[in-house]
């Protein structure tokens, strides 16, 4: 079996944390960040947030590697699971979304986007 596509939820504000510990561990992770600007006060303050607030995207094979350690992982609360059996996402969905981003890792605005 090849790697699949599977949805991880992180703590609060743990996405940094998450990310860094999960590559240590040789997890590959897609983590769609999303340039916003809000206001506090009378400042302007411009952050890249997760584009889907308290989840990334986590890619493994499940029958080689030891991914039960993934729920262990600090900053991590769990792996997605429906009716408790882990579920792979489609491959193409990640692919199109990883599509919309540039080499830096900025979203693409979909005015910018070409056909193909």
């Amino acid at each position: 079996m090849s790697t699949e596509w599977f949805i991880l939820q992180f703590k609060p504000n743990s996405h940094h944390q998450a990310l860094k510990n999960l590559n240590q561990q040789g997890f590959e992770t897609f983590l769609p960040l999303n340039n916003t600007t809000s206001r506090n006060a009378s400042r302007f303050i411009n952050a890249n947030r997760p584009l889907f607030p308290g989840y990334m995207f986590i890619t493994f094979d499940r029958a080689k590697s030891k991914w039960h350690k993934i729920n262990n992982t600090y900053g991590v609360s769990r792996l997605i699971t429906f009716n408790s059996i882990l579920k792979s996402i489609p491959t193409t969905f990640i692919d199109h979304l990883m599509k919309r981003y540039d080499l830096s890792g900025k979203l693409i605005p979909i005015k910018n986007l070409k056909k193909g």
